[in-house]
């Protein structure tokens, strides 16, 4: 237990050294340009980075005290187990007290014996645990104190970086990733595209068009709208349907205050296994509250646009072949998924090859 503690906190240090190593050598030496912008950016990117390594720091000291400490009671766990196996047999009971008291052993003398070596052992143990305990609980207050544990802790909007309506919009998203919004037509094993546009409604856009005569315009994909006042629920095409959202996110001349983009990087990912960065997101620009949407290979309309995510911040996380990495993460419905790698390899592997589209939202308060 301890020796797994150990190896996973270091490879959650490992990741975070990386990530802020990669984020400031892209800032510092890959992009071409200059002024105020330029040291602005840099400025941000060596206190984030040295933020980053206080966090890895915090991580690298539970390895060190959780390897200390089990390395200094490992002997003696051992000693312990094995005596108790060998002796502990009826009618010979073992007590569970501090004395480690030898009941039902007919020689006195190896009943004594056999006490004094249980507690020797058992002293060593808690000489240890006394010394190291502190340690590990100092580490990990450290790092609840400025980051999450583990991959259940939420990662959250809170970041003073993006406008308040991205933030609105990932905090949607985090809300309501593992289960459906009652106030919204539940579209089953389709609802990926129905999850994101209510996102980028909770994230200040505003509906463009509507139905007029209910559901007589629901295939214009210059239209984006959700209406319940009708006795059938009235949406476009373009609300819950991936392709459609594609088209409509990317026209031409978008109506102020309505969801519009640009498709920034595509590329493809082969297998749940194939090399794929995890922090491409960010490399590519995009910030939390912009979306990725995916041709998937199986499901309804595969080797087309057939899937919508929408990308919510990093953290670490452990990928299927058991590394931890600091990764870009996004929530995503149909199968409900909340803050997972963005390359979806935790998935099932029908779904590779695999095309993605990034696109950068242009929200209202950008």
């Amino acid at each position: 237990m301890l020796k797994d503690v150990a190896a996973n906190a270091g490879k959650i240090g490992d990741a975070i050294v990386s990530a802020s190593n990669s984020v400031y050598t892209t800032l510092h030496d890959d992009l071409h340009w200059s002024g105020a912008a330029k040291n602005a950016a840099e400025d941000r990117a060596v206190r984030e980075q040295r933020e980053m390594r206080a966090v890895a720091t915090a991580y690298y000291d539970l390895e060190s005290a959780s390897e200390s400490l089990h390395g200094a009671i490992e002997y003696s766990v051992g000693q312990i187990k094995q005596l108790v196996q060998l002796h502990e047999v009826e009618p010979v009971v073992i007590g569970n007290d501090q004395a480690w008291t030898v009941h039902g052993m007919t020689d006195e003398n190896e009943a004594a014996n056999l006490s004094s070596s249980l507690i020797s052992f058992a002293t060593t143990i808690a000489e240890a645990d006394a010394q190291w305990k502190p340690k590990i609980q100092e580490a990990i207050d450290e790092i609840r104190r400025m980051a999450p544990i583990s991959n259940n802790i939420d990662i959250n909007a809170g970041n003073t970086s993006l406008s308040p309506e991205r933030a609105a919009a990932i905090e949607y998203a985090n809300r309501w990733a593992l289960s459906r919004n009652p106030d919204y037509e539940d579209l089953g094993d389709a609802d990926c595209t129905n999850f994101v546009s209510q996102c980028l409604r909770a994230g200040g856009f505003k509906d463009e068009g509507d139905g007029g005569v209910p559901q007589m315009h629901r295939d214009d994909n210059g239209r984006w709208y959700y209406d319940d006042d009708t006795a059938k629920v009235d949406k476009s095409y373009t609300w819950g349907g991936a392709p459609n959202l594609h088209e409509y996110l990317l026209r031409d001349n978008p109506q102020s205050g309505t969801p519009s983009g640009t498709e920034v990087q595509t590329g493809g990912i082969t297998t749940t296994t194939a090399s794929a960065d995890p922090l491409a997101l960010s490399k590519a620009g995009l910030k939390p509250g912009d979306i990725v949407q995916y041709e998937l290979n199986d499901g309804a309309n595969a080797g087309t646009i057939n899937h919508t995510a929408i990308y919510v911040g990093q953290k670490p996380v452990t990928m299927p072949n058991g590394e931890t990495v600091m990764a870009d993460v996004v929530d995503y419905h149909s199968k409900e998924n909340k803050q997972v790698p963005w390359t979806l390899q935790q998935g099932s592997g029908s779904s590779f090859p695999l095309t993605y589209h990034m696109i950068k939202v242009n929200y209202p308060g950008d």
